[in-house]
């Protein structure tokens, strides 16, 4: 089984560009799904801050029983909790909160989106197994290229933690493209290739793949997907639309 959506359904300059000029925020995700046929979607506001009950009920019952959501964790526990300790209340919180996902089976993966600053070392190796133990299924995406490493991949194996396929510029140590899996779930994130990505001027995810680079992407993804038992893609080049552009592009290639 094969998912393809975006990180993210919510963005003003999607008004004009991906959703019709007159409709409401309250309607855009189901215009996403009911009309550009998307099955799964990332949740990304949970980064910034702890989701209520009655938001994720609210994203349940604007989608169909066969639509899923992987949701971001907070940034306590991926930009924060490793430096300071983590704040295990903040992770019960937010769990409780997304249950109703996990009760309905429509909760795809939680993910951990690590700060380039956050680095291979034996703590962090074991802060990664701490957080694996408390929140399940757990994706893992590295930004540093120290990750890249044999002994990574098999230890996320052994906490039985998804790997996140990623890619991005390649400059400087931000993590390569590298098709590995370490559990049963398959997960790509597609960024972009912006060169002026540590440029704080500009939108690091203002980026669109060629048709080529999506074909490309395409024979890797039924590559892998014959490996798991399931596969998890989204784009996260949402500037003005252009994950949607890529992320139906694909869909039209792997014919789903």
């Amino acid at each position: 089984m094969i998912r393809v959506g975006t990180s993210g359904f919510s963005f003003e300059d999607w008004i004009g560009t991906v959703y019709p000029e007159n409709l409401k925020k309250s309607q855009m995700l189901s215009y996403y799904w009911s009309v550009l046929k998307f099955d799964t979607v990332e949740i990304n506001f949970t980064y910034y801050s702890l989701p209520s009950y009655r938001t994720m009920i609210s994203l349940l019952r604007k989608t169909p029983s066969d639509f899923v959501f992987s949701v971001k964790l907070p940034g306590h526990a991926t930009h924060e909790g490793w430096k300071k300790g983590l704040d295990e209340e903040v992770i019960e919180r937010y769990l409780e909160a997304v249950k109703p996902m996990e009760e309905e089976e429509r909760l795809a993966m939680h993910l951990a989106q690590f700060p380039y600053s956050f680095k291979k070392s034996e703590n962090n190796l074991k802060y990664l197994k701490k957080l694996s133990d408390l929140v399940r299924p757990l994706a893992v995406e590295f930004r540093h290229r120290s990750w890249d490493d044999e002994r990574v991949y098999e230890a996320l194996e052994g906490m039985g933690v998804t790997y996140v396929i990623v890619d991005e510029p390649d400059i400087a140590e931000l993590f390569p493209y590298r098709l590995r899996v370490t559990s049963d779930t398959a997960y790509f994130r597609f960024h972009g290739r912006n060169e002026r990505w540590f440029d704080p001027q500009v939108d690091r995810y203002d980026y669109l793949y060629s048709d080529e680079d999506i074909e490309r992407f395409a024979r890797d993804i039924s590559e892998i997907s014959k490996k798991v038992k399931r596969t998890l893609v989204y784009f996260n080049n949402c500037h003005r639309g252009q994950a949607v552009k890529n992320a139906l592009k694909l869909k039209e290639i792997l014919g789903i």
